[in-house]
């Protein structure tokens, strides 16, 4: 796997105290098609509950039908649908026969309510069936709210990362039409290491659920994990990335980025506080001429792209260098698209908790002073990208109110496809796709930022958590030191 970590500029003034930010870049090996594959379980839980009824649980039968006629011999597949209770249809197994299988999803009907967790859970012990070195997956539809059951939000989300923890199932959610929980759908897949899709029509089902089948057959890197620790010269930091994180018992912290297909990227981006860095009289470094430590990282992963499993780990410290001059500071404009949309997304969510606590015109201000922060970034076309989506969610709000049940939802599924960044994610709306699948690089025409007054950094020393008052992103950073 290719790892680039960068901040985004190469050298800071000394004596003064600034953000910048890093930004740690995955890219997975090349899967070749000769390469023999593990084997792979796929179990599709299916909402059949009264309001799929008509032509959206008809889509999504297609669709799993269409994941049937593609499975390879070696693979297991099973699916279990739920209403008021849960029910396996095809019980976990290698498919002799497709036309029997595909014949026992045509026969499934609506009827009942939404009992997620019972159908979540009987799919889950289908797949424990596999053997252990099986790569096993749910995929979760359902296009309403938790209404049987165990409905505790909480609760359910708990069950499904114990899922991963123990059984290695991932869950990759899928919510249907305006009146399922986003939040709860992201949050399932989020924690258990899946992919979370917003369909807005039954159109986009059998799109998706091939999308999910083609990734889970090209995984190259599996259990992504990237430990950062401050470095001396870090005061304080927060993450942009959506990506879950635990604090380790040595203090560092663990941001979980998952699993990555073939030649799939990814990007992690850090806001970090840094200190004021001194000059000896004579201009050069007062500790080190490498430059100063601003944080040590060590990343850990299990390649799978040469057909069997082997775990690998790379460790590198990033350094920053101090000037007297102004003209040593120049930005590297790699790192303008993922401060950009990771900011945009970051900004959405929050906003997004600000609405639901009834604080409208905090969300609003909020919104403001990110459009502010990415203007400053330049005109790159991932810049623009995030103007666009933000005002989007403030010309509804200043118009209604709040969100209309699809502008919420694509929304926040917006915010976390742009907060993870992982170039081979399907995009599921009918707008444009964030633009990060290429590394960054200003197109021609495009105007760097200019140096913007510079805010205090962080203050949470030490603290996994975003600082309560954070630094003015859009002021520079510094590259780091290269694997």
């Amino acid at each position: 796997m290719k790892i680039d970590c960068d901040l985004d500029y190469a050298t800071i003034l000394a004596n003064k105290s600034r953000p910048v930010h890093l930004a740690v870049r995955f890219e997975a090996c090349r899967v070749s098609t000769d390469v023999v594959r593990r084997p792979m379980a796929f179990c599709i839980v299916l909402d059949r509950s009264g309001s799929m009824a008509g032509e959206p649980l008809r889509k999504a039968k297609a669709a799993a039908e269409g994941v049937v006629r593609n499975l390879r011999s070696e693979d297991h597949f099973g699916m279990v649908v739920f209403d008021n209770a849960a029910r396996t249809v095809v019980p976990m197994q290698r498919i002799a026969n497709k036309a029997e299988t595909i014949q026992s999803i045509q026969a499934i009907s609506d009827s009942g309510s939404t009992n997620l967790t019972a159908g979540w859970m009987l799919g889950r012990d289908e797949l424990a069936k596999t053997s252990a070195d099986t790569m096993r997956r749910v995929l979760l539809l359902s296009d309403g709210h938790l209404n049987v059951g165990i409905v505790q939000p909480d609760e359910v989300a708990r069950i499904v990362a114990d899922g991963l923890e123990r059984g290695r199932v991932r869950t990759s959610s899928l919510g249907f039409g305006d009146n399922y929980d986003e939040i709860l759908m992201e949050r399932l897949a989020t924690c258990s290491g899946g992919e979370f899709y917003d369909a807005n029509s039954a159109d986009k089902l059998p799109a998706i659920f091939a999308a999910e089948l083609e990734g889970l057959q090209k995984i190259a890197a599996q259990n992504v994990r990237l430990r950062f620790q401050k470095g001396m010269f870090c005061e304080g930091w927060k993450l942009l990335a959506s990506y879950p994180s635990v604090s380790l018992p040595d203090g560092r912290a663990e941001i979980a980025v998952g699993d990555l297909v073939s030649e799939e990227a990814a990007t992690v981006i850090f806001e970090l506080g840094v200190m004021a860095l001194p000059l000896l009289p004579d201009g050069g470094p007062a500790a080190s001429l490498e430059g100063e430590e601003l944080a040590v990282l060590e990343i850990l992963w299990d390649d799978l792209s040469g057909g069997e499993v082997k775990s690998f780990s790379h460790q590198q410290t990033i350094r920053i260098q101090a000037t007297q001059n102004p003209g040593d500071v120049k930005l590297n404009v790699d790192v303008i698209p993922g401060v950009a949309n990771q900011q945009t997304g970051k900004a959405l969510q929050e906003a997004r908790s600000e609405i639901d606590k009834g604080q409208v015109g905090n969300a609003l201000k909020l919104l403001r002073e990110t459009v502010d922060r990415l203007k400053a970034l330049g005109t790159d076309e991932s810049v623009q990208q995030g103007v666009r989506s933000l005002e989007r969610m403030m010309d509804e709000l200043e118009r209604y109110g709040g969100l209309s049940g699809r502008t919420s939802k694509s929304l926040h599924y917006e915010s976390t496809h742009r907060s993870k960044m992982k170039s081979s994610s399907f995009w599921t709306q009918d707008e444009e796709a964030p633009d990060y699948k290429r590394r960054g690089s200003q197109p021609p025409g495009s105007v760097p930022p200019a140096n913007p007054p510079q805010p205090p950094p962080p203050t949470a020393a030490g603290d996994t958590n975003p600082p309560q008052n954070p630094p003015d992103p859009t002021n520079p950073g510094t590259p780091g030191s290269q694997p």
